[in-house]
């Protein structure tokens, strides 16, 4: 018989960090589970040698037969499977013992939620492989608090994802409708992949994984890209989310409030969207800071407010899947962003 769980765990060059999580996987209560290893690098073979020395029938080594992307590895992870449940685990990232438990429950007792996922402690990686306890969580609630159901729209989902990939279960039936197209700029797949779930999808407040700011990461350094992206993302959804006043007011002061601020990417969504209604929310000192950066930075700038152009095939597909979102919102009663929205969500870096 299938097991409850298929879980895929996700290793790329990090024979250091991946024991971590294997164990965390290995020390789940809820026992009922099979994982794919997949190792994106078939030239390492130290993931072979850890899990032969573990001796554990549950694991599998996945071995491509080159080296895939980020966006492509995970693709991987949804897709059709026997078990009722798939999860994700990435090799820099571990769980709390009763993280698959509860999960479990959450989404036996909501079966309305296509997906249910976990609060993350933030840890972050210093020299010499020493880990730091950052002290915050990605969401600001009470570990005791109830499950919260999300719909869309979120204002998060603006240019952010509301779930964790690396602390969620989701239902397998719907895990290959996740499939995002495979030039997607790996610094928006978590963000592009919500916009094709089935809502609503279902938070659970307790931290019970962990999320790591590594020294190094896959996605990009280019400012360009990661501004190209955001910028997608935020035009995208001004083109199919109306916004109320009140909601656009606190997007832009959240923005505001971020260290270091981000109203540049409101500045650069709403102009690729020419969403003049949205840019008047812009004060003064949010264009004198964006004028800042683009004087600085002119050919980055300009990079940014050509991505609709640039990145054609992702700014129609984003159009396209946002569109469908706020569709199927709109049948549930949807009319508005108001400007009551939970946002309690850190602003982390990519891991």
């Amino acid at each position: 018989m299938a097991a409850r769980i298929r879980i895929h765990l996700i290793t790329f060059r990090r024979p250091v960090l991946l024991p971590r999580a294997v164990a965390s996987l290995r020390a789940q209560t809820f026992g009922d589970w099979v994982c794919e290893v997949h190792n994106n690098d078939p030239e390492d073979k130290n993931p072979a040698r850890l899990l032969e020395s573990l001796g554990d029938p549950r694991f599998h080594l996945v071995l491509p037969d080159r080296r895939i992307g980020a966006v492509e590895a995970f693709n991987n992870v949804h897709r059709d499977a026997p078990e009722p449940y798939v999860s994700l685990l990435e090799d820099d990232n571990w769980w709390e013992p009763g993280l698959l438990a509860a999960l479990l429950a959450a989404m036996e007792s909501h079966p309305e939620a296509g997906l249910a996922w976990s609060n993350m402690r933030i840890w972050r990686e210093r020299e010499g492989g020493v880990w730091e306890d950052t002290g915050r969580r990605i969401w600001n609630l009470s570990a005791d608090g109830p499950p919260r159901l999300f719909e869309w729209p979120q204002m998060l989902q603006f240019s952010d994802a509301v779930y964790s990939n690396g602390s969620m279960l989701l239902r397998s039936r719907l895990a290959g409708a996740l499939q995002t197209p495979v030039n997607l700029p790996a610094d928006m797949f978590e963000q592009a992949r919500e916009r094709l779930m089935s809502f609503p999808i279902l938070l659970l407040p307790a931290p019970l994984a962990n999320f790591s700011l590594t020294l190094r990461s896959a996605r990009s350094v280019d400012y360009a890209v990661w501004g190209s992206t955001q910028a997608l993302l935020g035009g995208t959804f001004l083109a199919s989310v109306p916004i109320a006043p009140g909601a656009a007011a606190r997007i832009w002061a959240r923005y505001r409030n971020m260290r270091p601020p981000s109203t540049n990417s409101l500045i650069f969504s709403a102009l690729l969207q020419r969403d003049w209604r949205f840019l008047r929310q812009a004060t003064t000192r949010d264009w004198l800071f964006f004028l800042r950066g683009a004087l600085r930075r002119p050919l980055t700038a300009w990079r940014i407010l050509r991505a609709r152009s640039r990145m054609a095939d992702t700014w129609r597909w984003l159009s396209t899947v946002t569109a469908q979102r706020t569709s199927e919102a709109r049948a549930r009663g949807f009319a508005e962003l108001g400007g009551d929205t939970l946002i309690d969500k850190q602003a982390v870096g990519p891991s």
